[in-house]
């Protein structure tokens, strides 16, 4: 996730800072940008460059700011406000699809702050058919009818979720399992039904880069890759596909951690690797020096999950295996 925060004041500058030392270690978070005055124009840059943008100011100037760059709930950025002194953290727009909702949390609990969240499905403790999708990386079909979903949620008429196997993990959580009647699928999408409406609900294609030490156990690939999905609170079900690098593909820890999770091992083949050129990427001299490849699992995820894709979990190190994420644009 890329995070643009913009300031005006000198409090809220000292705020921002406090912000970035944190989220700088935040594996979700790919890049972390601060700009301070020029409000308007620091806005129209974060819309079109940023997931997240997160303003420390007044809640109107942000609002009278915003207006003619706000697009729609799924392409949006997520948007949150913040008091210059700290008290308050207001998740403004794309709170479900956007994921400004959980952000807001996240960034209250950083600061001390009351999270203040508005959108109907979350102060009834509903889980919104957008929520999921979200969360999950499901491009939705159907969105004008995501209303319709939500709406009968909150009237207590729990619509069908059709849920193939693999995704039989999402019952997991309570919310899901009290606010929708659990149906099974032979399709490889999901799909929420509430009379004659429905939101399908496509699941984007999911990738764990992985690079690792020569010689790596099978036990600390698969438990950087648990670690990695229980940072990003999902489960291995989830994961479309492993991937790595030309020399690594006769990695023993690597292969035996696909064939037991029973997922799918994508070999990147070095040619590739070496002209792959995404600013996404960290670069790492040890791998460039030995290899003449910028690194190894950032790459292997952007390149197997596709054209235009996204990384979603930066280069995190787990005792001798290094992991990182991306899921396709479609």
């Amino acid at each position: 996730m890329k995070i643009a925060i913009i300031t005006i004041t000198q409090d809220a500058q000292k705020l921002a800072l406090e912000l970035v030392d944190y989220l700088e270690n935040d594996p979700t978070v790919s890049e972390i940008s601060v700009f301070h005055k020029n409000v308007k124009s620091s806005l129209d840059t974060a819309f079109r460059e940023y997931d997240c943008i997160i303003c420390i100011m007044a809640a109107g100037i942000v609002v009278r700011n915003i207006c003619d760059l706000i697009r729609n709930k799924l392409e949006d950025p997520a948007v949150l406000v913040i008091d210059d002194a700290g008290k308050h953290v207001i998740s403004l727009i794309s709170g479900h699809f956007g994921g400004a909702n959980s952000i807001t949390v996240k960034i209250a609990e950083i600061i001390n702050a009351e999270p203040v969240i508005t959108t109907s499905t979350d102060v009834h403790s509903k889980l919104g058919v957008d929520v999921i999708a979200g969360k999950y990386f499901l491009r939705i079909n159907n969105t004008e009818k995501i209303k319709v979903i939500n709406s009968a949620l909150l009237d207590n008429k729990k619509p069908d979720l059709y849920v193939p196997e693999r995704f039989e993990f999402i019952f997991d959580d309570l919310l899901v399992r009290s606010s929708y009647n659990k149906q099974k699928s032979m399709d490889s999408y999901l799909k929420a039904v509430f009379n004659d409406d429905e939101v399908i609900l496509k699941p984007k294609k999911f990738v764990v880069g992985i690079g690792a030490k020569k010689g790596i156990s099978q036990i600390n690939v698969q438990s950087a890759i648990e670690s990695m999905v229980h940072k990003l609170d999902l489960s291995i079900e989830r994961i479309d596909a492993i991937s790595t690098a030309e020399i690594k593909r006769d990695e023993a820890g690597i292969i035996q951690t696909a064939l037991k999770l029973n997922i799918p091992l994508k070999i990147v083949p070095m040619d590739e690797l070496k002209i792959f050129n995404n600013v996404q990427c960290s670069k790492s001299d040890f791998v460039m020096d030995k290899f003449d490849v910028i690194g190894i699992a950032e790459p292997s995820a952007l390149i197997t999950a596709g054209k235009d894709s996204k990384l979603i979990f930066k280069k995190t190190a787990f005792k001798g295996v290094t992991v990182a994420s991306a899921v396709s644009s479609y």
